[in-house]
């Protein structure tokens, strides 16, 4: 396999990161340490056998990578704290966002809102390459062919148990040919079924699946256990009950597709990327209020 050039992830911004999570002043460290103390976290090159060229970590394409917050009184990134105030045109109460993404150098981020109450909110999140207000028309528009990188949106439900969210898992009793194990004390269920292969294991409360076609052949488990390397060193918001993350990998493996839910009372919360794994673990991780 012809070996890719590396990302490198340069921590950019503070004034960004902030301004998204609607706060500041001394009460921004807690909403910024997690991802403004340190380079955001890459791993090694691809793993996957087969067909499938998917690499799970930042570095799979020729550029640079930048997170969007860490250091003071510099904008890189090119976006400016004014032109990113999502979170104060939120309708709901304490509304928690994504504080921190991954960007190619020289672009920016750009947010959208689609929907907004009281009881549930919806937003999108662009790369762009100049800064744009939010819900800019260009963002929007039925012709944009700005790149989404990551939707994210909170319901609230009279019954937060919804199970085509969080289907039902019993990881209890593992049988020993379908156990791999994943490092740090973590098993995971390996098994085939319809043409694909799945992985499944918990950490917490949360549930985690990774599925690919069969036939590319990918390393699903080295997936696996970079994302399980990464939740050691990063927390992922504590679900009042249920959390599921679903990573999956369509025909090829070239592309991914990644679901990040979990509850919080009566209320969903559901991140959704085609970014690699890491980035989307990256996005959840920062979630603030």
């Amino acid at each position: 396999m012809k070996k890719q050039p590396l990302w490198i992830t340069i921590p950019v911004t503070t004034a960004v990161l902030l301004a998204l999570a609607g706060c500041g002043g001394p009460d921004s460290n807690a909403a910024s340490s997690e991802n403004s103390s340190s380079p955001t976290t890459t791993v090694g090159e691809q793993t996957e056998t087969g067909s499938g060229g998917a690499d799970f970590s930042n570095e799979n394409e020729t550029g640079t990578k930048e997170n969007t917050g860490t250091r003071d009184n510099e904008d890189t990134s090119g976006s400016k704290a004014n032109d990113i105030q999502v979170a104060n045109q939120l309708k709901m109460k304490d509304a928690a966002l994504p504080t921190s993404f991954t960007l190619n150098k020289g672009t920016s981020l750009g947010a959208a809102i689609l929907s907004n109450t009281a009881d549930a909110f919806k937003v999108n999140f662009y790369a762009t390459t100049q800064s744009v207000a939010v819900n800019d028309q260009s963002l929007t528009a039925s012709d944009s062919k700005i790149p989404v990188l990551a939707s994210y949106e909170v319901k609230t439900y009279k019954d937060s148990n919804q199970s085509e969210i969080f289907p039902e898992t019993d990881l209890k009793d593992i049988p020993a040919d379908m156990a791999v194990d994943l490092g740090h004390g973590i098993k995971g269920m390996s098994e085939g079924a319809a043409g694909s292969q799945y992985l499944t294991w918990q950490e917490g409360r949360w549930t985690l699946e990774i599925r690919s076609v069969s036939e590319d052949e990918m390393n699903n488990p080295g997936i696996a256990k970079k994302m399980v390397e990464y939740l050691e060193s990063h927390t992922l918001p504590v679900p009042k009950d249920k959390g599921y993350i679903k990573v999956e990998y369509p025909s090829g493996g070239k592309s991914v597709h990644v679901t990040i839910s979990w509850q919080d009372g009566n209320q969903i919360h559901q991140l959704q990327t085609d970014q690699v794994p890491l980035e989307a673990l990256g996005m959840a991780v920062s979630v603030k209020s």
